[in-house]
């Protein structure tokens, strides 16, 4: 099943160790009944070539001895060979009970040892096999699943119950799909895989099932992605940043020579005015949009040194504390005591997360709740600062979140779609990481993570 076995000859099989052995003993005994026999029939022959009377029983003994050497020679090979057969036979059922235990530990140890979960359901819906990696996916315990109904392991509507079914009862199987799965208050995604499980005869007797856990997978992909979209836009947006500044500026410096010269002849009316006023003051948005453009596209360098994270976010927090008023959002802090500082720049550290801040102050337009929650972790042998902000809002639909940190992506009216963009920017120049989770309706979660100071102060490149 899990490996070639040699096929072997009935001949190969057979222990001529132990046969030549019992022909041995065999023979030996032969020859000590014949012995005991032609010394018999010696002291007959020596009686008659004697003359002496010979007693009529000693032929009847010579003959009943002869009767009986045939038949104890023909129960001993009798007995010899069904001893054989008896130690052959049991030699080939021990040794087929070794190599079935031997198949049956292997398949454990291989079912124990992959990465992938594995679940089997028999035709009556029960959980008959769970390997370790199955149970971690699932955030259950072994005991939890063997033996189980998957009815009640998966709620009704839940979507790897609705493909269990398919499978099951329909023959609908799936191929690498993936699907949501809660467990707790976290949101999993689990790629499924289902097939059917044949038994010796060939029919199905079940379902087996492939699962494993691709969130971080399926995140990375995503970072990924975004990764190569922002590499391909930083060209561009410095190229277009570069074309437009001189022009734009000129178009500013003539409106104001314009009004200016307006003024003096004492024609500019009132209307003109309003006019010359709106001008003006898109050729400002205008130049702070292309003031984002530079810092989204322009490389450089950032001076790293120790940040006390704590006491940035107070700032922060005190700071924005008027806004959140008039915006009836209630602020929350929670933080460790004795955070570690890390390495960065507070004030592009300042930006990223007054950045976040106010997005989720837009969020919730009829006010709420908004915590923002220090804590260090450690991913990977490595210690981290994590940030996340955390409010009540409106939420996220899964396909916005998909496009948050694309460059001109925007879901309100009057954004430009630069601030996610340039704070994805500050995060990888600071070697760390933003995630954001959302359900619509339930509010929205971003982390941030910043790797604890453990080097010197320096200064890196901020790659283009």
């Amino acid at each position: 099943m899990f490996r070639p076995i040699q096929k072997t000859t009935l001949f190969r099989r057979i222990p001529y160790g132990l046969i030549t052995s019992v022909v041995l003993i065999l023979a030996l005994v032969v020859a000590v009944i014949l012995l005991v026999s032609l010394e018999q029939e010696k002291l007959l022959l020596q009686g008659l070539t004697q003359r002496q009377a010979v007693p009529t029983e000693l032929f009847q003994a010579l003959w009943q001895s002869r009767h009986d050497l045939i038949v104890v020679t023909f129960l001993v090979v009798l007995v010899s060979a069904i001893g054989i057969a008896a130690v052959i036979t049991f030699l080939h059922y021990d040794s087929t009970r070794r190599t079935l235990e031997e198949v049956k530990g292997l398949a454990r140890n291989i079912l124990e040892s992959i990465p992938t979960g594995v679940l089997t359901i028999n035709r009556n819906g029960l959980v008959t096999a769970v390997n370790p990696s199955a149970a971690a996916t699932l955030k259950r315990s072994t005991e939890e699943l063997l033996g189980q109904s998957y009815a009640l392991m998966f709620s009704q509507g839940d979507t790897i119950r609705i493909v269990l079914d398919g499978a099951l009862h329909h023959d609908h199987h799936v191929d690498h799909h993936d699907m949501p799965y809660r467990t707790g208050d976290q949101t999993r995604t689990i790629r499924l895989t289902t097939a059917d499980l044949t038994g010796d005869e060939g029919s199905p007797v079940g379902v087996i099932v492939l699962l494993k856990d691709v969130t971080e997978l399926l995140g990375l992909e995503r970072r990924v992605r975004i990764a190569d979209k922002l590499a391909a836009m930083h060209t561009l947006s410095a190229g277009v940043a570069h074309e437009l500044r001189n022009p734009l500026s000129a178009i500013d410096l003539n409106l104001h020579l314009l009004e200016e010269d307006l003024k003096e002849k004492g024609t500019l009316a009132t209307q003109g005015v309003r006019y010359l006023h709106v001008l003006n003051a898109e050729c400002r948005r205008l130049s702070v949009i292309l003031d984002n453009f530079m810092k989204f596209a322009r490389p450089g360098s950032v001076s790293l040194h120790e940040v006390d994270v704590k006491a940035l976010i107070d700032h922060i927090l005190a700071l924005m504390h008027f806004e959140a008023e008039e915006r009836k959002i209630r602020l929350e802090q929670v933080a460790e005591e004795e955070l570690p500082p890390v390495m960065g720049d507070e004030t592009q550290i300042s930006q990223v997360l007054v950045n976040i801040i106010v997005n989720s102050f837009h969020a919730m337009p009829n006010g709420g709740l908004c915590q923002v929650t220090v804590t260090q972790r450690e991913t990977d042998g490595k210690p981290w600062i994590e940030i996340t902000v955390k409010d009540d809002g409106v939420g996220i639909t899964k396909e916005e979140i998909a496009r948050l940190f694309e460059p001109f992506y925007t879901t309100k009216s009057s954004g430009t779609g630069l601030g996610l963009a340039i704070a994805y920017r500050i995060m990888q120049d600071h070697g760390g990481t933003i995630q954001v989770s959302s359900v619509p309706g339930s509010g929205t979660t971003v982390v941030t993570q910043f790797p604890v100071a453990i080097d010197q102060p320096r200064k890196i490149g901020m790659g283009s």
